[in-house]
């Protein structure tokens, strides 16, 4: 049912999901990071001890979420990413970043099953059919999102071209906002009757991740959001390679992301266009098709890197209502937090690897990632059509 005007809670998340974006630190962060000494396989070791974090915390904090209330998880979960962002900056050894790292993730963690589940019984409460309203809200608060990190990105280019460190200081002020709007939220949580007890927690856990509908479904995302962090790493390096000057990063990077947020704006044209099964294994095979190129044409990872930021956002989406749609109001952040967990499992290894390879080459890495993908989505094809999402518009309301 569409709207021609959000209600207020709709709003309020739209303006916190604009305080979201790390935008402004994006285009200088490996730069950063490689100026205060720290090698390719440091970088990729902090993104492993970050991941290692969310892994750690994704289940507890989502239990947390569960216990305490969405919006006040939210609330915390800003504020430790705050003060990781600006100490971040004031920082340049590899132990203190490898700190600011796990505080980071600990913050991400106590927001990412929390974000989800807040929108969706909001959405839910509204009305009968308003949770099939999700993927669209969802998608356009993630194109907003995206569309704000565009705008800091080109300031963040030229705050980091005076120095390097002024971009986290922005963006520590940003999350700061977020904050703000994060303390007008409704309080939307599970009702008593529907509260989970820890003994409760890891049953539900075990017995939604390993169900016939989610596990192949979640592991294959997990796979194509991995090798799109990985091979993102990678972007700074690269276009510097290619003769791009620094202070343009940012314009580079404000074009990257309006294209994600574009596709992230239409998720639900998408789901509706391509179908969930024809966008979560074709999309990332073509991708797969334009890192490997890479590997004869360095050229061609420019483009590369712009259409897997074009496919992770919308996938994010179609993904996040396809759980959804398929758990119970009780325990709802702690099997997000679950999957999330998933992710990060899986991201360690990928991540890892694709360091080792780029020490090597970075353009070597690419196109072995791109390889990866495109074998392993075809195994996807197979595994996801024998059941799982049979109907190729499967998240199409009735």
């Amino acid at each position: 049912m569409l709207r021609s005007r959000p209600p207020l809670p709709v709003l309020k998340y739209y303006a916190y999901k604009a305080t979201a974006s790390v935008g402004l630190a994006t285009p200088i962060w490996v730069l950063f990071l490689r100026a205060n000494g720290l090698s390719f396989t440091e970088i990729m070791v902090l993104d492993a001890i970050w991941w290692i974090g969310i892994t750690l915390g994704e289940v507890p904090t989502g239990y947390v979420g569960d216990r305490i209330g969405w919006k006040n998880s939210l609330v915390v979960g800003n504020v430790l990413r705050a003060v990781a962002v600006v100490a971040m900056g004031a920082s340049g050894t590899f132990w203190a970043l490898a700190g600011i790292y796990l505080l980071w993730a600990l913050g991400s963690t106590l927001q990412s099953g929390s974000t989800d589940a807040w929108l969706y019984e909001v959405l839910d409460r509204g009305g009968e059919d308003d949770s099939d309203e999700f993927t669209r809200i969802r998608g356009r608060g993630q194109s907003l999102t995206l569309a704000v990190g565009a705008a800091g990105s080109v300031v963040g280019g030229y705050l980091g071209d005076v120095s390097l460190r002024w971009p986290f200081y922005a963006t520590g002020a940003l999350f700061a906002v977020g904050v703000v709007v994060l303390m007008t939220f409704p309080s939307v949580s599970v009702e008593d009757d529907d509260r989970i007890t820890a003994a409760d927690a890891l049953p539900i856990l075990r017995e939604r991740l390993l169900s016939v509908e989610l596990r192949g479904f979640v592991l294959w995302v997990a796979v194509v959001l991995a090798i799109a962090s990985a091979t993102s790493r990678l972007t700074q390096p690269v276009a510097v390679g290619l003769g791009v000057p620094q202070v343009w990063l940012g314009w580079l990077y404000g074009g990257f992301t309006l294209l994600g947020a574009g596709a992230s704006y239409r998720a639900d044209w998408i789901r509706d266009r391509f179908g969930l099964l024809g966008w979560v294994v074709v999309a990332p095979a073509i991708t797969g098709v334009a890192l490997a190129l890479a590997l004869v044409a360095p050229l061609a990872a420019m483009p590369a890197f712009v259409l897997v930021r074009a496919v992770n956002a919308p996938t994010n989406t179609l993904a996040s209502q396809y759980v959804n749609d398929r758990i119970e109001t009780a325990g709802r952040a702690t099997v997000l937090s679950g999957v999330s967990m998933v992710n990060a499992v899986v991201a360690i290894p990928f991540g890892v690897a694709v360091g080792r390879v780029a020490d090597s080459s970075q353009y070597l890495a690419l196109g072995l990632a791109g390889i990866a993908l495109v074998l392993l989505a075809g195994v996807a094809s197979v595994r996801l059509s024998g059941g799982l999402v049979s109907v190729p518009n499967a998240l199409e309301a009735d």
